[in-house]
């Protein structure tokens, strides 16, 4: 859990007022969406606000603009994806059933924000520059791929909120609910070693996150007392015959892939060389497939508990709401090793 209290408060209408040199009713209307205004506000004194909302990074929330302050028992979940996980077969629904469970224990109402505002591009909190999410008390982020950006102005806002997955923005201190990678993929070495295995390569991915950090640290953990392990981050589809001749003159008997994509790809050089897996080399997927299916079953993989991360996103986002100077809560949770035919003894 994180010591830091540098963070700073949330941006009010009356900050925005004094750096513009206008009164908060002024900030209001030139943020207020509603027809029929009855305040008229010049051109340079509009500037003024916008300028001066850019420079705080005040996003004005579209509730408190009708209602009155205090809690509504409403949190939001958002996600990054482009189309919302609501098939049972998608990677990030098991998520949804544990946000939904820890909701109902907490006696909170969920508002599932699932359209993008934007016609071209990834989903955004800010069009337009409001926070989207402004009707919950806080929110849950889902997605592979968060803008970093939007989630270290939604932290400048205050606006409390919770990502599945570890994720650090620079100069933000922010809560997030994740799988222990490290730990996982440590028992995975050493499953392997004790299966007789003593040359593992690890491939990953190119564009490393948080998660692939966690994977590939875990791995160079067991570094040392007579394994050999490599690394090598690549796309799947430069996974070629030229590569798998490589990998398999190197001496490696087990193949650790960050993704299931790399995994299905070197399945298929494998057997386009009229080998086997896990004859000609052993293969462990690091992470499920984005889309379930049944041919999954027969891998030996990392299971990640979604649903109780879920949960648990639910619990501490509202630990959060009720005591926001707190500082961020931070939490893992264990995975486990599912076995399979794709890895046998050496």
């Amino acid at each position: 859990m994180s010591t830091s209290h540098s963070r700073i408060k949330r941006v009010t209408q009356s900050d925005v007022a004094a750096m513009a040199g206008v009164s908060t009713a002024v900030v209001s209307a030139v943020t207020s969406s509603r027809p029929g205004k009855t305040i008229r506000v010049g051109k340079d004194a509009e500037k003024r606000v916008r300028a001066a909302m850019e420079t705080l990074g005040y996003a004005p929330n579209v509730v408190a603009q009708s209602l009155a302050g205090g809690k509504r028992n409403i949190i939001g979940v958002f996600t990054y994806e482009a189309i919302f996980p609501s098939d049972s077969e998608n990677f990030f629904y098991p998520f949804l059933l544990g946000i939904e469970r820890g909701a109902m224990m907490l006696g909170q109402d969920l508002l599932l924000f699932t359209s993008s505002s934007l016609e071209q591009g990834p989903r955004s909190i800010f069009p337009n520059g409001a926070n989207r999410m402004g009707v919950a008390d806080g929110a849950i982020l889902l997605g592979e791929e968060p803008d970093k950006r939007e989630l270290k102005q939604l932290y400048d806002t205050g606006f409390p909120f919770v990502t599945i997955g570890r994720r650090d923005p620079e100069d933000a201190d922010v809560n997030w609910v994740a799988a222990d990678y490290v730990t996982a993929v440590a028992d995975v070495v050493e499953r392997c070693t004790e299966l007789g295995h003593r040359k593992l390569k690890f491939v990953g991915a190119r564009n490393v996150r948080e998660q692939n950090i966690d994977r590939e640290t875990g791995f160079l953990q067991q570094q040392g007392s007579g394994l050999e392990l490599s690394v090598e981050r690549l796309a799947a589809e430069e996974i070629d015959a030229n590569w798998l001749a490589r990998c398999l003159e190197d001496g490696n008997t087990v193949v650790l892939t960050e993704t299931f994509r790399h995994a299905v790809a070197l399945e298929r050089q494998v057997l386009a060389q009229h080998g086997t897996v896990p004859d000609s080399i052993s293969i462990v997927a690091l992470a499920a497939p984005l889309n379930r299916s049944a041919d999954v079953e027969r891998w030996t993989r990392i299971s990640v508990p979604r649903e109780e991360m879920g949960e648990l996103a639910v619990r501490n986002l509202i630990s959060q709401i009720s005591s926001p100077d707190n500082a961020a809560i931070k939490a893992t949770l264990p995975c486990g090793l599912v076995p399979g035919s794709t890895l046998k003894n050496n």
